[in-house]
This record gives C-alpha cells, structure tokens and sequence, in this order.
C-alpha cells in the first residue's frame, strides 16, 4: 500500500510540466521554523520534527532527469523555501524606499535559492558517484555551505536548520559540544535516512538495511536527548545578579522632529521606574535614544544625570561618530553603539557593532570597491567597529552584541574567549513588523546560550526581551510591542563548554569530509567515461 502511494505521488510530480509543485513544496520550509513551535503555541510541538523531511523535496527533485529539468525544479523549490524563511524583510518598510525592499527580497530568496540549488547539484553528484559514503558526505557538504552563508561581507546566516531543535532543549544541548552546526547535520542525515527508505518502496528494493539504519539514527537521538537532559538536571556555580530590561516598544519607523524627546522622556521614566526594584544593572535596547550619545554634552549630561540619581549603571544603544582616517570619502565615521553609563562617571564605555547588515547598515564590499559608498539604497552607511569590549561594572563582565550579530556562532564563541559572563544582546526587532522574524531571532539567541552555557540578558525595543539561562531556558518574557520592564536575575559564569573552548573543530571535519567526497566523486566520475 505504502509503495503504491509513494510511487503515485512521485510520479504525478514528475508527469507533464508541473513547475508548480516544488514551488508548494518550498512553502512547507516554514513550517519547521518559529513561530511555528511549543514557545509560540503548545499544539505546534510537534512542528519542528518537520525539518527531519523538509530536504527530502530538494533531494527528489535534484535527482530527476533530465539535468535541465533538475536544475529547474530544484530551483524553484529553493526559491520558495527562501521565500518563506525571508519574506519578513518585504515588511522592514522605509519612505520612498518600499519598491527596492521588494526587490531585495526576491534577490535575497534568488541568491539563497542558488545556494540550495548548488547543494541539491552536489547531491545528485554524489549520489551517483560515492556509494553508501554519501549518506556523511551530503551534511558535511551542507554544512560547510552554511558556513560560507557567514562570511564576507554580504553574510546572512539566517535560519539554519539546527535552530529548528532549539525548543527541543534536551536534544538542543548537543549544540554544546558541535555548535549548531552538529545539530543541522544531524537534521540532514535524518532526511537523507528517510529519502532512502522512501526510494527503496519506490525502487522495489529491501527495506530491511534502510530501517536498521534509520533505527540507529533513532537511537543515537535518543541518547544525545538523554544526555542532555541529565545536563540540565545539573545545577550550574557562579554568583546571580539582579537585572532590569526596559522594553521602551518607541515608533521609529515614523521617526519626526519630536520623536528623540519622546524616546528620552520614556527611557527616562522607564529607567527611573525599574531602579525602584534596585537592580545592579538596567539594560535599554539597541537604537534606544537615536543620537550622538557621547558627541553632544546636553545628550550625554541628561542620561549621566538619570544614572547618578538612581546609583545604578544603564547599557543602552546609540549613534556615535568618530573623525574618520585620512582619504576617507567622509569627514567622520559612524557607529551603531552600546554605551555603558556609570554613576560618578563622566566618561562612558562604548561598544561600536562589528557584524553590519548588509545593504542596511553598510553597502558591501565598498572597501574593496569605494566608488560603492556613493551608491544610496537608503543604508545607514555605519562603519564597522574593531574593539570586542567587554563591559565590567559592579561583578558583571558582559559581552554586548548588537542585534544582528548574535546570529553569528563563531562570531559569539571568539568573543566570549574575552573573559565575559554574561551575554546582554541589545536589538530593535521593531523592523520585522509582527512576522516570524522577532520569533526567528530570538530563537537564534537562544542557541547562543546553549552552545556556550552561558546566560543571555536580551533588550529589544519591540519583542522579545527575555531572561535566557545557560541551558537556553527562556525564565521571563515580554510580547511583541509592548512596553514593559522585566526585572531578573543572571547567573554569572564563563561560557565552558567543549564549543565554547574549542570553537568550530566540527566545522574543520565536515571541511575534510566534503573535499575528501568531492574528490572521490570526480574520480569516479573521470573514471567512468574513460
């Protein structure tokens, strides 16, 4: 019966020219990612299992002939599972600007879409020409497209698969040991393992070897999940520390000439307002008062008067500027910033973004290229900041990352190795609109914490500001614009798992895995046409 249906199913896929399916098929790519799990809704628990097939589509499709066919098909899957994970960017409005967004959108979801084409390319490469081998090759190669998706400057390693486990937290703490990066291998030899067993009914061929491995696969899960979870049974040393978020949920996309009162009046009577509990710390978002924090003396003396009356430090997000080298096209440079204001300190500490979004905060590759920095896609233009501060103040060691940048694992793990103990991830999630992507970047912060075991103090201006334990236990929780004020406390300790202290060892043997695959492939290959 079930070769009957599968059979049936594959073959109203391949008949005539339905280039519609893969495009239906690609939708589904959502559903294993947030919101679209237990954080959101108890009945979407099951939701992220879904990863464990959503390739299975990619791999059916790359396998069809002809080539071009293939090519096509594969395509336009990838395309729309881009298009699903990214369509939040179509609501980061801007005046005037709204058109090229749209078009960004679809050239983000076409690039992305390319990416899965050359590793659904890759697949049926492999599958042709290294046997049982490709079964480890394929993840490892998957992998390491990952990895490209972080570098350069045009870095937008949004929403790998591993993320879909981070709710899963027993299985999630495997990310300790591998970073995310062994939990989406995990999660592309499981669909490798099931594609099997579906071929085999398709083909006719025994089931018995497939299942046997599928069961193994099962197990190790199992065991892994165990593990985890007799981890999270384990209390954790260090000393806590009274913390306070103010989520001030202020409208910047309707920013006018007194828009920066307001946000001063609110972030004052928010930080006067969270003192009255005496936290050691109180954290505002990124962008919480949008001017030269530390350039203009009215500015800088009006929020050094709020910390010297409450005797409490603030770390909130600003603009800062600094005169810019000698054959610059620009007099100064800018920063997106953290400052750490301290009472009885004239002088505040400040933390300037390294890891710029492309196109919004930096055009890329201007440096390389400077007739690009006179090219205007409606981008901040920032500069990207050099120093990997460590904010110390009152026991706290605190490593700042600036909205973007907590998506970034190697980015975190290196500087962790800093000496801090404590993530404060300040972010202005209010661009998204009330889409996936808050839930989406929420959910990688968390992974940060559990691949590093360490504790994350997350300030948005709009959604979701959050207490996260090094376990990646959310304890408390805002909504989506609203303003409101959380008061918490974090354990203070250095991030010291086995990622943590050795950073992307995985990442170097999927590297020699996949070259090693790639190499026996086109032997093989040269060796049949021979």
């Amino acid at each position: 019966m079930l070769q009957i249906i599968i059979k049936k199913i594959a073959d109203f896929c391949l008949d005539k020219n339905r280039w519609w399916v893969p495009l239906i098929t690609g939708l589904f790519f959502a559903l294993c990612l947030p919101p679209f799990n237990s954080d959101f809704n108890p009945l979407f628990f099951l939701f992220p299992l879904i990863s464990f097939v959503i390739l299975i589509p990619l791999m059916f499709f790359a396998l069809i002939n002809p080539l071009k066919k293939a090519i096509l098909y594969t395509f336009l899957y990838s395309f729309s599972a881009a298009m699903v994970q990214f369509y939040w960017i179509g609501f980061v409005t801007a005046e005037g600007l709204w058109h090229l967004i749209l078009f960004g959108l679809v050239l983000i979801s076409a690039a992305i879409g390319l990416i899965f084409l050359t590793a659904g390319m890759l697949f049926r490469m492999i599958y042709r020409t290294a046997g049982r081998l490709y079964i480890l090759i394929f993840p490892s190669i998957w992998i390491c497209i990952d990895l490209a998706r972080t570098l350069t400057d045009i870095a937008f390693p949004w929403s790998f698969l591993g993320y879909s486990l981070t709710t899963y937290l027993p299985t999630a703490q495997f990310a300790s040991i591998t970073g995310v990066w062994g939990l989406t291998f995990l999660i592309v030899l499981g669909n490798i393992l099931i594609f099997e067993i579906l071929s085999s009914y398709y083909k006719n061929e025994n089931q018995v070897q497939k299942y046997i491995h599928a069961a193994i696969f099962l197990l190790f899960m199992i065991v892994i999940s165990v593990w985890g979870y007799s981890k999270m049974k384990r209390p954790l040393s260090g000393s806590k520390i009274k913390m306070a978020i103010i989520q001030t949920n202020i409208d910047q996309l309707h920013w006018g000439n007194n828009s920066l009162d307001t946000a001063f009046d609110i972030t004052e009577r928010m930080v006067h307002d969270a003192a009255k509990q005496q936290p050691e710390l109180i954290i505002g978002p990124e962008s919480a008062l949008l001017c030269f924090l530390d350039r203009k003396s009215e500015y800088r003396r009006r929020v050094a008067e709020w910390v010297d009356e409450i005797r409490i430090p603030v770390l909130l997000g600003a603009l800062h500027w600094e005169i810019a080298p000698k054959g610059s096209v620009s007099d100064y440079d800018v920063f997106n910033t953290a400052f750490l204001i301290e009472p009885g300190n004239k002088k505040t500490s400040h933390y300037n973004k390294q890891q710029l979004v492309p196109f919004s905060e930096k055009m890329p590759f201007e440096n390389l290229m400077p007739i690009l920095s006179r090219v205007n896609l409606g981008e901040a233009d920032f500069k990207r900041g050099k120093d990997p501060v460590v904010f110390t103040t009152v026991g706290i060691k605190a490593a700042p990352f600036i909205c973007y940048e907590i998506i970034f694992p190697s980015f975190v793990q290196k500087r962790l190795k800093k000496g801090a103990n404590c993530i404060v991830a300040i972010t202005n999630d209010g661009w998204f609109g009330k889409t996936s992507g808050p839930y989406q970047h929420a959910n990688m912060a968390r992974m940060r914490a559990i691949e590093n075991r360490i504790s994350i103090v997350r300030c948005a201006n709009s959604g979701f500001s959050m207490f996260i334990d090094p376990y990646g236990r959310i304890q408390q929780k805002t909504k989506l614009y609203t303003r409101d004020i959380l008061h918490g406390e974090a354990l203070l300790k250095n991030a010291d798992t086995f990622y943590a202290r050795n950073g992307d060892w995985f990442l170097l043997i999927c590297a020699f895995i996949s070259v090693s695959g790639l190499l026996l492939s086109l032997c093989v290959s040269l060796f049949r046409k021979k």
